[in-house]
C-alpha cells in the first residue's frame, strides 16, 4: 500500500515537473526573442520607441500585449479548467523556433527599416525579397507564431485565448495603421500590396 501511494506521488512529480519543464521551453522563447531583439535591431531611430502619430498607438499596445501574456501563465493556469494535450505544449515550443526564425529572417532582410514603431524615410523603398516576396508583414507573422507558440506550452487553454485575443486585436489594429502610412509614403507600395498578403502565404 504504501508503496502504490508512492508510486502515485512520484508520477505526480514527474507529470508537474513535465509540465513546468514545457513552461519554461515557453519563456526561453520569449527570451529569445528579446535578445534577437537587441541583437539584429539596428541603432538609431529603428531601434527608438518615440511614435509618430502615424503608429496610433499600436507599439504601446503590442508592449502592452507582451507584458500581460508574459505575466498570465502563472495566474491563469490555475483556473480549474482541463490541460490541454501534452502535444501541444511541444507544438507550442515547435511555433516558438519558427516564429523566432521568420522574425529574424525579417528583421536582417529589411535592415535599418525595420523599425519598433511605424515610420517612412525618404530612402526607405519597397523591399520584395525573402520573406518579403510573399507576404507584407512577415515579422508580425514570427511574432505571432512565436506568441501563440508561447501559449500553448502553458497547455491552459484560458492563456491560449487571453494571448490570441491581446495579439489579434493588437495586430490587426498595427496592420491596419501601417498599411496606410505605407500606401501614402512609399512609392510602389500599393502595386505591392496587391499582389501579396498580409500574414499567411497565399491565404491573408
Amino acid at each position: 500500500m504504501l508503496a502504490e501511494v508512492s508510486n502515485e506521488i512520484g508520477d505526480k512529480a514527474r507529470g508537474m515537473l513535465a509540465a513546468h519543464r514545457w513552461v519554461l521551453a515557453g519563456y526561453a522563447g520569449i527570451a529569445g526573442f528579446l535578445t534577437m531583439e537587441a541583437l539584429l535591431r539596428k541603432p538609431g531611430s529603428a531601434a527608438s520607441l518615440k511614435a509618430s502619430e502615424d503608429d496610433k498607438g499600436t507599439t504601446r499596445a503590442i508592449i502592452t500585449a507582451a507584458a500581460i501574456a508574459a505575466v498570465a501563465p502563472p495566474i491563469l493556469r490555475r483556473t480549474p479548467m482541463p490541460e490541454l494535450p501534452r502535444a501541444a505544449a511541444a507544438t507550442g515550443v515547435a511555433l516558438q523556433v519558427v516564429g523566432l526564425a521568420t522574425r529574424a529572417v525579417s528583421m536582417r532582410t529589411l535592415g535599418r527599416f525595420y523599425s519598433r514603431t511605424l515610420r517612412a524615410t525618404d530612402e526607405q523603398r519597397v523591399v520584395d525579397t525573402g520573406p518579403y516576396r510573399l507576404v507584407r508583414h512577415p515579422g508580425y507573422t514570427g511574432s505571432l507564431l512565436l506568441w501563440t507558440g508561447f501559449a500553448l506550452s502553458t497547455r491552459s487553454l484560458p492563456v491560449v485565448a487571453v494571448v490570441a485575443g491581446l495579439f489579434g486585436s493588437a495586430y490587426r489594429k498595427r496592420i491596419a495603421a501601417e498599411e496606410l502610412l505605407l500606401r501614402r509614403d512609399l512609392p510602389g507600395y500599393l502595386a505591392y500590396s496587391e499582389r501579396t498578403k498580409r500574414l499567411i502565404p497565399y491565404v491573408w
